[in-house]
């Protein structure tokens, strides 16, 4: 059994604009067709799909988001009921 990787995406992987290249994807056309959910959205040049996470850039597609935070959350450590549960921990 082989195992199968995937590359490792460098700085030289980044096009001009900050985007990587994204896969799971066809041409249909003029557009691209996103083949990564059930969506299936249909990106005309420099539209975004649906997740907002790939974009149609000069014809291929690209990630806008790779390597970014999707969110943050400043959430305490503790709390209700176990309020001070375990004190020092």
């Amino acid at each position: 059994m082989t195992e199968k990787t995937l590359p490792i995406l460098t700085a030289a992987d980044q096009t001009d604009l900050g985007h990587y290249p994204a896969r799971w994807w066809h041409t249909q056309g003029e557009k691209i067709i996103c083949d990564l959910c059930p969506r299936a959205c249909a990106l005309s040049e420099n539209d975004r799909g649906f997740c907002f996470v790939r974009q149609n850039i000069d014809g291929k597609m690209a990630l806008t988001t790779f390597g970014r935070s999707t969110g943050f959350c400043v959430d305490p450590i503790e709390k209700k009921p176990l309020n001070h549960f375990y004190p020092g921990s």
